[in-house]
């Protein structure tokens, strides 16, 4: 994180621009310089800014390495997500051939459920044990610009069905699992399910790298 280090002698400086500005003749000139300076903070202000900075930056970086986990309540199935919700791994019981398509697919949406759950309690707790850096958000127009686009868009879905018809799965605008189904008839029974867990893996990735790229869509659609 880059940092501006405040000098030692910033108050001084500050006053002798004051001084300055007051020999200015009125006008614009001074009125922006005038600005200028009563824009200024405090050394107090400052270094709580630098605080909060930091704060944000080791907050930034734990996220980026936490994973969620989750099954469903027979353990048919197991994965993991990222901090953003993307899917990074997925297994299957070797059991699924007593099981049948429905139940397998119920148990991979149950998972990711659990594992969805685990990641917003995750956030919760961030946003508790952080009040004062919540607290310390300046007006952020832009960010309400996007939310209320992604608000208009929750309603978007993203689907992809294999091309044996093996796997199908559908996500929301955010990447989260809205559906999943294998159409093969014994699909879990005529597939090993090292083999099931890679298909509907690799499925769902393809959607969520479609909602991700409809996502990117509309918040540059907001200007950023």
């Amino acid at each position: 994180m880059q940092r501006f280090a405040m000098p030692e002698d910033y108050e001084d400086r500050l006053d002798e621009g004051r001084r300055a500005a007051a020999g200015l003749p009125p006008g614009p000139v001074r009125d922006a310089v005038d600005r200028a300076l009563a824009a200024a903070p405090s050394r107090e202000v400052h270094e709580r800014a630098e605080a909060l900075a930091a704060e944000a930056s080791a907050l930034t970086g734990a996220l980026e390495e936490a994973a969620f986990d989750g099954t469903d309540a027979g353990r048919v199935a197991w994965l993991r997500l990222d901090f953003t919700g993307r899917l990074r791994s997925l297994s299957l019981s070797p059991t699924i051939d007593r099981l049948s398509n429905k139940t397998v697919a119920d148990a991979i949406e149950a998972a990711w459920t659990a594992a969805e759950a685990a990641r917003s309690e995750h956030v919760l707790h961030l946003e508790r044990g952080q009040a004062a850096l919540l607290a310390g958000r300046v007006p952020d127009p832009l960010g309400d610009a996007i939310r209320e686009a992604l608000a208009r868009s929750a309603g978007e879905r993203f689907a992809h069905t294999t091309e044996d018809d093996l796997c199908s799965a559908e996500v929301n605008l955010e990447g989260r699992l809205t559906g999943l189904r294998f159409l093969v008839p014994n699909a879990t029974l005529d597939t090993e399910c090292e083999a099931l867990a890679a298909c509907a893996a690799s499925t769902i990735a393809l959607v969520q790298a479609r909602a991700a790229e409809r996502l990117s869509e509309v918040v540059s659609n907001c200007g950023v």
